[in-house]
């Protein structure tokens, strides 16, 4: 068998789910994208970052499915996006389908705890201080975890020692899962810029 026969061998057909959800991821970038530049769809939840986690889920799911690489599926979602927009409207039911659809292949993650925060913006201004040295985006990370530690110590209702014995647990649990996702960490600077 030649190499072009076992490439496409290894590739299964799309099934149908796998063709409304790539059309729902396309069609929500259309949407987020909008809301974003503030040229429609107001009247929607916000999708960027959800859509964004959708698309990452579904984009997994293909790939492993079907076989397809990350290029490949990521064409057919721009091919997606290209034929939604050629047809130029897009029907409210459909997306309210398609968000539906995306809260339960890719439900929102649970928002990090203060201590939890702490130690993974701790762990982070120690990465980037090992690999930039004492710059400013390590002080920036270092300072988040102090302020997120002291107020999970005032806001934690415990002692000061089992809130630090909690932040310390934290951080050996991220340690062990090699540290924390970039949303993960943009939520809790989101979070410590909150006070």
């Amino acid at each position: 068998m030649s190499l072009f026969l076992s490439f496409v061998a290894a590739v299964t057909p799309l099934t149908a789910q796998h063709s409304t959800d790539l059309r729902c991821v396309s069609m929500l970038a259309i949407v987020a994208d909008a809301q974003v530049r503030d040229t429609g769809w107001a009247e929607v939840e916000p999708v960027k970052d959800s859509g964004a986690r959708y698309a990452g889920v579904i984009g997994e799911a293909v790939m492993k499915d079907t076989g397809r690489s990350r290029e490949v599926v990521r064409d057919l979602i721009l091919r997606g996006v290209a034929g939604l927009q050629k047809v130029g409207t897009i029907a409210p039911a459909e997306v309210a389908a398609c968000i539906a659809r995306m809260k339960v292949a890719a439900p929102p993650t649970p928002q990090p705890g203060l201590p939890r925060c702490a130690a993974i913006l701790s762990l982070a201004a120690e990465a980037v201080k090992k690999r930039e040295g004492l710059s400013k985006g390590a002080k920036d990370l270092a300072t988040l975890a102090s302020l997120l530690a002291y107020r999970a110590r005032v806001e934690g209702g415990g002692s000061e020692a089992e809130v630090m014995a909690t932040i310390n647990a934290e951080r050996e649990a991220a340690i062990k899962t090699g540290g924390a996702s970039e949303p993960e960490i943009q939520d809790c600077a989101q979070l410590a810029a909150a006070d």
